[in-house]
């Protein structure tokens, strides 16, 4: 079943995010993966090619971007790693090899052309979300050779499967408001002297599970 998403065209900065990074450490490590080390994972996601603008998960930054993060790092995060700003975009790297760990971006004051932009920059990026939770938050799960498709993931879902499954990466966008609510608001304020604006806090996080557990483990 096709999602609702697809006509859109083209168009995260504190502790907060340190955590959500870390969200799943509490979970126990186990599987083929989590044999691995951590440059060998490294590798691995870096063949998927997911990221925000230039900065890739499992990539090393390049010389500029290297110029980058010595400029504008000092913000907290886990110890083995680094987080730094290129504008609106937040980055973690691994702070031996500066392999880019996780990317992020948020707009707390997102109204709905930033909200349409954002979403139609991932779709026309990665394709139709794999899974959507409570109306407000969409995921992208990857698997080492791509994207898990939707009718996929709702099958093994379906048959209670899913912990059989190694996501090797995710890509996860947040809104503050229903998705559907600002999708539609246009639509139902057709009437711009009586349109309401409606403003969402939304971000967007790409990260490895299995990759960040390693640092709280290490």
């Amino acid at each position: 079943m096709k999602m609702w998403w697809i006509p859109f065209s083209k168009t995260i900065l504190s502790v907060f995010f340190c955590s959500l990074f870390f969200s799943a450490s509490s979970a126990a490590i186990s599987g083929e993966l989590a044999e691995l080390s951590k440059e060998e994972l490294q590798t691995r996601i870096a063949k998927l090619e997911i990221g925000l603008g230039s900065y890739v998960i499992g990539k090393k930054l390049s010389a500029d971007q290297e110029k980058t993060a010595a400029k504008f790092s000092g913000h907290k995060t886990h110890p083995g790693t680094l987080k730094f700003n290129d504008g609106d975009t937040y980055v973690i790297i691994d702070k031996d090899n500066s392999v880019v760990i996780a990317v992020y971006r948020r707009n707390k004051n997102a109204g709905k052309d930033d909200f349409k932009a954002m979403v139609g920059e991932l779709m026309l990026t990665y394709g139709e979300p794999t899974t959507m939770a409570h109306g407000k938050t969409m995921y992208w799960w990857f698997l080492e050779d791509g994207l898990i498709e939707q009718e996929l993931f709702e099958s093994v879902k379906a048959k209670g499967q899913l912990e059989t499954i190694e996501f090797l990466a995710t890509v996860k966008f947040s809104s503050s408001l229903d998705v559907d609510t600002m999708r539609t608001q246009k639509e139902k304020n057709k009437d711009k002297k009586d349109e309401t604006t409606l403003i969402n806090d939304n971000y967007v996080m790409i990260q490895s599970d299995v990759l960040s557990k390693k640092y709280l483990h290490q």
